[in-house]
């Protein structure tokens, strides 16, 4: 017999699985593990005890299930978001907010459904069966939810059938005027002219003396002294505007409350180079509401500046200020699949051709029937009440909302079944479609040459990456950095893997996404400019991921893990460092259990950055305790390092005390029935009972500093390792272990256990001196030897684990055993 010593020195291949474990001949063979339970493989090699969890609070109702949603503002500025059944509640830096509790429209069923996209204190949130909704924070502890608008868009096809909708209102601030003061309101100019209401007459062709030389002004006073928000204008000049020039070049748009003291709304220059009739379009911002609007034109009468002349002037109620006014259609054909308007179309915009030519756009308020229903009207007044024979209804309705969202380029961009919306840069209000850069574009079609569903949609460098049923695609600008524009793009596919409709995640120079069956998971590297190629990451580890993935998140900070949740209920982890060959998957049971299952069910898992410098993993988790279910939110520590032992918390859904020396704590009221781990004073003590929300020590002990919480085991499980045979692999032949070293690092040794892999006792590591005569545990770092009780069947194979509520890193693997030659 030869007795082999080979070393283990890295775990960065993690789990493996049991399809590998007689693939000896792999390079990660030597860096792999047959289990790795609740330790976390480390990009320097070794492998270390996961934290433990910190207890946050009880979710709003432990019969439903909650999902988390992080916002970050910024590295300082995170929270993370408990979304409910109809409800939001908002956490920071392991803490709720206050009370704050926003009322939502989610219900239990459709929460992981949800998609979302952030920027600074607005997050956009978006599902195919809800309107879109806009979540902002504006204080700390005040945070809103509304409908999000898309102005002017996007739109279904132009109507071709011979429907028409008519109408009931104009927008205008004033009705078509027959006098000065009839119908309703009062109209005047600098000349005090019995005819100046034929500015506000709705006849664009005129050519009115508004002026007798080259300054003046046109005034309305609403009527019954009424206040209104004005916001637009269009003004349209003389149908002989060209013969003698009389056109006035420059003027200010005034509001007044009193007639005497005005406020300038829109000031225009150089307004020059008028045809006849021309009309031109002129918005500005404004919310306050007047009695008087008046223009003051300065620049008219031509050459020889007398005689200004004009035809029309329509000012533009603004659609916050508008009283919704009937729409008629003169039929229900072409209308929602020649329905007729539907009671889901309130809140859908609409596009209006006016007869001058110009589109204008509407929301629908209300449905009255079929064929009639309310708007306000946007943008500009229509020049009259003429029945519309072109029009265009919104794209969103009940089951065709957007689905998903990103921001690519300063615009904001939502995808729906096969196309991809984006506003106008820098206004992500604004779907209005055009022609020039800036405009907002909708881009069709985005699955190429398979009709394949749109999953989700992220910005990567370069290109927005369109995740599809099918694989991965890329929209950008056409040239190199070119930007995406209405008329310059190219939309390239990519050798990739289907998709899932989970949000997939940034992982330093890559992407890792959920494949369509949502069993395994892979990274998106861009090869080339918008070249993407896709591998599974989890393949090796392929058992993990199979067991269903619910969500991804990413932790950047201590160490680069991606974390995700079962369906089993386990958390899985994966230690994610390409450049240093790292790509080791991990799994991981929390403390407790629920039902049938030895653990606890993480249904949710969040990453948002900590106030010490590491990233905070927040969890959403569920348990059975004296049989009742339970959800809490948990934050998992960051991992023990370099600190004293009193520092370690290594429970689950814990608390830690710190104060005068007492005997009992209470506050555990979340674990009321169960049996915890407490490490206290720097003893450890096991399976002590909690009632009525307090634990006590056996003994009489006191402590100044107590970690409390359910506990955790952590397992390595090692393969055969296939060393120094003289004539071949020695996999498959008899082997037998003596002993095994390892190499430790700040590990409380009292708690760690070797076994044979077919044996079943085991073996503690007996160190004397690392237990201090009064009981207390400390940290050791550097080698130790372990006898194992193993038979010739045992496949040179062990077991590991570590039991207490204490650290553990073992570096390094040493399995000392003879094997026949």
């Amino acid at each position: 017999m030869t007795t082999l010593y080979p070393v283990q020195d890295a775990f960065v291949r993690g789990e493996i699985s049991p399809r590998l474990h007689a693939r000896a001949s792999l390079d990660l063979y030597r860096a792999a593990l047959s289990k790795c339970e609740n330790f976390v493989t480390l990009p320097h090699g070794g492998i270390r005890k996961r934290g433990g969890t910190i207890f946050v609070g009880e979710v709003k109702s432990a019969a439903k299930t909650t999902r988390g949603i992080p916002f970050i503002f910024s590295s300082e500025q995170a929270y993370c978001l408990e979304f409910g059944d109809f409800y939001i509640r908002v956490y920071a830096y392991g803490a709720r907010v206050g009370t704050v509790e926003i009322a939502s429209p989610y219900a239990e069923a459709d929460l992981f459904d949800l998609a979302y996209v952030q920027s600074a204190d607005q997050m956009w949130i978006s599902h195919k069966d809800y309107p879109p909704k806009v979540l902002t924070r504006t204080a700390h502890a005040t945070w809103t939810l509304e409908d999000f608008e898309f102005l002017d868009g996007p739109y279904d096809d132009i109507n071709e059938t011979g429907t028409t909708l008519t109408p009931a209102e104009t927008g205008h601030l004033t009705p078509a005027m027959t006098g000065n003061t009839t119908p309703g309101g009062t109209v005047s100019n600098a000349g005090g002219d019995p005819d100046a209401y034929q500015m506000f007459d709705r006849d664009r062709v005129q050519n009115i003396l508004i002026a007798g030389d080259s300054i003046g002004y046109i005034r309305y006073r609403n009527a019954s002294a009424a206040q209104r928000v004005v916001d637009a204008y269009w003004i349209t000049a003389a149908s002989k505007a060209t013969t003698n020039f009389d056109f006035f070049t420059a003027w200010e748009i005034q509001g007044s409350n009193d007639g005497a003291n005005w406020v300038t709304l829109d000031t225009r220059t150089a307004e020059t180079g008028w045809s006849n009739s021309e009309t031109r379009f002129y918005e500005f911002a404004n919310s306050t509401a007047y009695e008087y609007h008046q223009i003051v034109f300065s620049g008219g009468g031509g050459d020889d500046a007398t005689h200004t002349r004009c035809a029309e002037i329509a000012f533009h109620i603004k659609a916050s200020d508008q009283t919704p006014f009937n729409l008629t259609a003169s039929s229900i054909v072409g209308i929602n699949g020649d329905a007729g308007f539907q009671s889901g179309d309130v809140g859908r915009a609409i596009r209006l051709l006016g007869s001058d030519g110009r589109w204008r756009w509407a929301r629908i308020t209300s449905r009255t029937s079929t064929t009639v229903v309310k708007i306000v009207l946007h943008n500009h007044a229509l020049p009259n009440l003429s029945p519309i024979t072109r029009w265009r209804l919104g794209t969103f309705v009940p089951g065709k909302y957007v689905e998903t969202g990103s921001l690519y380029e300063e615009r904001l961009a939502f995808s729906r079944r096969f196309s991809v919306y984006a506003s106008a840069t820098g206004d992500f209000d604004n779907f209005a479609l055009g022609e020039k850069d800036d405009a907002a574009l909708e881009f069709v079609q985005a699955g190429g040459g398979q009709a394949n569903d749109i999953v989700w949609i992220a910005d990567s460098d370069g290109a927005l990456l369109i995740g599809t049923s099918g694989g991965v695609r890329a929209l950008s600008g056409s040239g190199i950095d070119e930007a995406l524009t209405p008329s310059s793009f190219k939309n390239r596919n990519s050798r990739t893997f289907g998709c899932a409709r989970i949000r997939p995640v940034a992982a330093g120079q890559s992407f890792l996404y959920v494949t369509r069956s949502r069993k395994s998971i892979a990274e998106l590297v861009q090869t080339s400019v918008s070249k993407f190629t896709s591998d599974d990451i989890g393949q090796i580890s392929e058992h993990i991921p199979k067991q269903g993935v619910v969500e991804l998140a990413f932790q950047t900070d201590p160490d680069p893990v991606l974390w995700f949740p079962l369906e089993n209920g386990e958390l899985g982890g994966y230690t994610h460092q390409p450049s240093q060959d790292v790509r080791g998957m991990h799994r991981h049971r929390l403390g407790g259990g629920f039902a049938g299952s030895e653990w606890a069910i993480v249904e949710s898992a969040v990453v948002t950055p900590g106030q010490n410098g590491a990233d905070d993993v927040w969890l959403f988790v569920k348990r059975t305790l004296s049989g009742v279910t339970k959800r809490t939110i948990e934050i998992m520590t960051a991992p023990f390092e370099y600190g004293g032992l009193d520092d370690a918390f290594q429970v689950d859904c814990g608390l830690t005390y710190l104060g005068a020396a007492v005997n009992a704590i209470s506050g555990l009221d979340h674990l009321d029935g169960a049996s915890v781990d407490v490490l206290a004073g720097g003893k450890v003590y096991k399976g002590l009972p909690v009632a009525a929300g307090q634990v006590t020590l056996p003994g009489g002990a006191v402590a100044s500093k107590w970690q409390v919480g359910l506990g955790y085991q952590s397992e390595a499980n090692t393969l055969e390792l296939d060393v120094g045979g003289r004539d071949g692999s020695i996999v498959g032949r008899r082997k037998k272990i003596a002993k095994v070293m390892m190499s430790l690092l700040e590990t409380d040794t009292s708690g760690l256990e070797v076994q044979s892999f077919l044996r079943g006792r085991w073996e503690k590591v007996r160190m004397p001196s690392i237990v201090a005569p009064d009981g207390k545990a400390s940290l050791f770092t550097g080698n130790v030897e372990v006898p194992i009780d193993d038979s010739w069947e045992g496949q040179g194979r062990v077991k590991i684990r570590h039991v207490n509520p204490t650290p553990c890193t073992i570096r390094a693997f040493t399995p000392v055993f003879d094997a026949e030659p």
